[in-house]
């Protein structure tokens, strides 16, 4: 006999909220490495100027990762279901490519 079931659609809301609680507890946990090995930050900067250039390797893959996601899944997906929202997905790609453009710009205008 099962003490729990994640059945249904209330099972499905406990697992996701149990999981972004476990999620913000591991989070809460790494910065508190963080803040007990370098309180002043100087390390955790200095490594992030280092590894710059990976990072951005890192950053780039994700967004082929979520580009090539969009061409092959949502976009033929949201087409075929709401035809005349095709003007509006070209809106939201700009958007999109916005967002990059203004988070690698910030990502790189905040390196010393």
């Amino acid at each position: 006999m099962r003490l729990f079931s994640f059945n249904g659609r209330t099972g499905r809301i406990l697992f996701l909220m149990l999981l972004i609680l476990l999620m913000t507890a591991g989070m809460f946990a790494v910065a508190a490495v963080f803040m007990a090995y370098d309180p002043d930050g100087h390390v955790t900067r200095r490594w992030l100027h280092d590894s710059r250039w990976g990072l951005f390797a890192w950053r780039l893959t994700l967004y082929a990762a979520l580009t090539a996601v969009w061409i092959m899944k949502v976009r033929p997906q949201a087409t075929m279901r709401w035809p005349d929202a095709r003007p509006r997905l070209m809106r939201m790609k700009l958007f999109g490519v916005f967002f990059l453009l203004t988070t690698e710009y910030v990502a790189w205008t905040t390196v010393v």
